[in-house]
């Protein structure tokens, strides 16, 4: 039996990150997922909506496989390199997230996986302020085609309340362009 070298390092790798459904963490019993499903988890908020609708019509790991070549290649920042550096920080910020910002489906793990580390962190008793100082996409609608133009806002701020000070931060507001609550 040939082992596939590729598929066995990201099962090691989910197996390490927690790529996990929303359940109760107090629980010893975790929901089991497929190598698909966990895929599925870790690409979630840089996906197409066109690359979410062909992974979830996967049916092989070797199509899963592929798939998974195909996506980090697209968004390799220097491809001539054997190094991924897109995919290497994403998959790093995937797993801080997990193991220190209460999952990647919480606010502060969604919010630190998709725009990185904060320039700045304000805390209070009850309260966060992550600032970013980046350029925003915002898009526009022109002669009926979605555009984008870069347009230099400043700082990007996200505000985070623990509305039952348990230390479960939820995020109530945010300056970048569509993520406002």
């Amino acid at each position: 039996m040939k082992l596939n070298y590729k598929l066995f390092t990201l099962v090691v790798f989910f197996s390490l990150v927690g790529c996990t459904n929303i359940h109760n963490y107090l629980s010893s019993n975790q929901p089991v997922k497929t190598m698909k499903e966990m895929v599925e988890c870790v690409v979630e908020y840089i996906a197409t909506d066109q690359e979410k609708y062909i992974l979830q019509n996967l049916d092989t790991d070797q199509e899963l496989n592929l798939f998974l070549q195909d996506f980090w290649i697209k968004r390799d920042p220097s491809p001539g390199t054997t190094i991924n550096e897109f995919r290497d920080d994403y998959l790093e910020r995937f797993r801080i997230a997990n193991f220190s910002l209460g999952g990647w489906q919480s606010d502060r793990g969604r919010v630190f996986i998709i725009y990185g580390i904060p320039e700045d962190i304000v805390i209070s008793s009850d309260i966060e302020i992550w600032v970013y100082n980046k350029k925003e996409m915002i898009p526009f609608v022109d002669n009926s085609k979605s555009l984008y133009s870069e347009i230099e806002s400043g700082k990007i701020k996200f505000y985070f309340y623990d509305y039952i000070g348990v230390g479960v931060m939820q995020q109530v507001y945010s300056s970048a362009f569509g993520e406002g609550r």
